[in-house]
């Protein structure tokens, strides 16, 4: 039935959808069912969003079944995640689909994990990985004499390299691409000649920019053609106009990332035909599309996931590779020395082990306090950041520390243990690096609302306690400022300023009224 889903996915849905699942006897047959009719709906394109279907198979090939049932079980389950926008789970499934499914010698479901991961990375900006997983996809889909899909993932190299900069890299994979150009279709000749002119605007001459538009215009019909990237190549050689008219014929993509190089293309042609308006109005409907796009990368956990999942594979296996080699040299022992040397050998290497372990738990802790206390000043700063009563001013301070903050959260926790305790060294020496942050805020209240500053220095506030007006005025609670100051007196402190500026207990709340005397 596999093969048959393959070569006739639209004869085999309509088979396994035609069977009595009440008719299927016990869970086997149950999870069997599942896992095809899953398998034929993702190879008719039928995107599910829900489990309704795959649920018997994950339940039964949890505990039960062949590496290939857990293999193809995982990568479902994975592309259901996918399939609803949750990227973080899909990366987990997919994962966990190689881990489980090793010993499998379906390569094609192999390659195509390999391959969907790729994708993620892509939508995180996280080249070096995209680049891997399209190389492992590649190598897989060869194997599997799959070679459209081998072309496709040769096209994605060349863009990883072309992004990364590292053009020598991509021309081994543009050379392949050229050589296998006859059995390409429209749709692959097309994203080879928009990675292929990529690469020429960055490191080739106009010459060589004009010769592939000229080919590609020749080769493809104009329904296939990528328009977007003909405009960016018309825009390198300076014959504006018909990159604007390229634009034009530019159908707006669903793709979040060539949304994004629509918008900011668009703004350039505009300004380099002296329509500066226009120019303007597409420049701002750049960032509105580039700022959300940030915000939901940031929001992503799908590179922690995969590599504490990693992480964890990796130690299971040195503690087994640890054990086999502590048997050995226990048995040489025994055999040279004698039971009794064995005894106080084992118990030092209990005792190291011990110290080692907790060692390794104390700095586990430490880690992850770390993580929670940049996570819970990300939530709390994020707050403020939506929050209507917070000057635009202000936000701007906090959204640069917003930026800092989920760079080091999302973008540097590797999988190596090397690389991990940098990681956490960066997060720490941020989260120490609180005067920055507080110096700002001062500074930026202090262009726009001079006289705010003023009126509390003629209050004989010192400038310790005008730094904490300024975090209470930008809508930090109490137990927040103590957490920047690092005061232990700052109930002393506030009620200090209660008193310069005239409050008593049964006065409006502090940060009420700084905020209120800020708005003035």
């Amino acid at each position: 039935m596999e093969s048959y889903i393959e070569e006739r996915p639209d004869s085999a849905l309509v088979v396994l959808q035609a069977i009595d699942t009440d008719e299927l006897v016990g869970d086997e047959e149950r999870a069997k069912h599942a896992l095809l009719l899953s398998m034929a709906l993702d190879k008719n394109v039928i995107d599910k969003t829900d489990f309704e279907v795959l649920q018997p198979a994950i339940d039964y090939y949890d505990d039960n079944g062949s590496a290939t049932d857990k293999l193809r079980t995982f990568y479902y389950q994975g592309r259901i995640y996918q399939n609803a926008g949750n990227d973080a789970l899909a990366m987990e499934c997919f994962v966990k689909a190689i881990s489980e499914g090793d010993e499998s010698d379906d390569i094609l479901t192999k390659a195509r994990i390999y391959f969907n991961r790729g994708s993620i990375y892509y939508s995180l900006y996280e080249w070096d990985s995209f680049i891997e997983t399209n190389k492992t996809a590649a190598s897989y889909f060869k194997q599997a004499g799959r070679h459209h899909s081998y072309v496709h993932c040769l096209i994605l190299i060349v863009n990883g390299y072309t992004l990364k900069n590292e053009h020598e890299n991509a021309l081994p994979y543009i050379d392949e691409c050229k050589q296998l150009r006859e059995i390409m279709s429209f749709p692959l000749l097309r994203d080879f000649y928009s990675s292929y002119i990529t690469y020429l605007e960055d490191c080739g001459t106009d010459a060589e920019i004009k010769d592939a538009v000229d080919e590609y215009l020749n080769t493809i019909p104009a329904e296939n053609i990528d328009w977007l990237s003909l405009a960016n190549a018309y825009q390198k050689l300076g014959l504006y106009e018909e990159a604007l008219q390229a634009i034009e014929r530019y159908k707006e993509s669903t793709n979040t990332s060539e949304e994004i190089k629509y918008r900011a293309l668009k703004s350039q042609v505009y300004e380099n035909l002296g329509r500066y308006e226009e120019s303007l109005r597409a420049y701002k409907e750049y960032m509105i599309v580039s700022d959300s796009t940030t915000w939901a990368i940031m929001q992503q956990d799908t590179k922690f996931v995969e590599e504490r999942h990693n992480l964890e594979m990796a130690k299971a296996k040195e503690t087994d590779a640890k054990n086999k080699r502590t048997i050995a040299i226990m048995a040489c022992v025994i055999a040279l020395i004698g039971s009794l040397l064995v005894i106080m050998i084992i118990r030092r290497r209990l005792q190291i082990t011990r110290a080692k372990n907790r060692e390794l738990e104390v700095e586990k802790h430490r880690y992850e306090q770390l993580y929670a206390d940049a996570v819970a000043e990300r939530d709390a700063l994020t707050k403020m950041v939506e929050d209507s009563n917070v000057r635009d001013e202000a936000k701007a301070v906090i959204k640069a520390r917003l930026d800092v903050l989920n760079k080091v959260i999302i973008s540097q926790i590797t999988g190596t243990t090397s690389a991990n305790k940098k990681a956490y060294e960066e997060l720490e020496s941020l989260l120490a690096d609180k005067e920055s942050f507080i110096e700002s805020t001062r500074l930026t209240i202090e262009g726009n609302n001079p006289e705010f500053i003023t009126a509390l220095k003629q209050r004989r506030l010192s400038d310790e306690e005008i730094n904490i007006c300024c975090l209470y005025a930008i809508g930090l609670k109490g137990k927040d400022i103590k957490a920047y100051t690092s005061q232990p007196r700052h109930y002393h402190h506030s009620a200090d300023i209660r008193h310069k500026l005239g409050l008593t207990e049964s006065d409006t709340n502090l940060s009420i009224f700084l905020r209120d005397m800020l708005e003035k």
